[in-house]
C-alpha cells in the first residue's frame, strides 16, 4: 500500500513525543523534513507544533477547505480544526485546565 502525501491540509498522528497518538492537521510544509501542525485545541493556529515527518503517520483524510484557505493567505480558526477532526472521527482529549 502505497502511504499518503505529507501535504497541507493533511490529517496525520504522531509517533513521537508528548503529543503521541494525537490527530494534528498539517497547515505548513517547510521542507522534506519538517511540517507545522495542529490540532485547534492543544497546539493551536497561532502557535503550531514544528515536527519532522519522521515522527508522523499520514492518514486518508485531507481537509480540502484547510489547504485551500492556507493557500490563499486566509485564516483559519482553531474551532475549524476541532470541528474537522471530530467530523472525521478523531476524538481529542481536553486540553488541561491551567493552575
Amino acid at each position: 500500500m502505497k502511504p499518503f502525501p505529507i501535504e497541507i491540509g493533511r490529517v496525520v498522528c504522531s509517533k513521537a513525543g508528548r503529543d503521541a497518538g494525537r490527530a494534528l492537521v498539517v497547515l505548513a510544509v517547510e521542507d522534506e523534513r519538517y511540517v507545522r501542525v495542529a490540532d485547534g485545541r492543544l497546539r493551536t493556529v497561532a502557535k503550531p507544533k514544528r515536527k519532522k515527518v519522521l515522527h508522523l503517520v499520514a492518514k486518508p483524510e485531507c481537509f480540502t477547505s484547510v489547504r485551500e484557505k492556507l493557500t490563499q493567505g486566509v485564516p483559519i480558526l482553531d474551532a475549524e480544526l476541532r470541528a474537522a477532526l471530530e467530523a472525521a472521527g478523531y476524538r481529542q482529549a481536553q486540553a488541561p485546565q491551567g493552575g
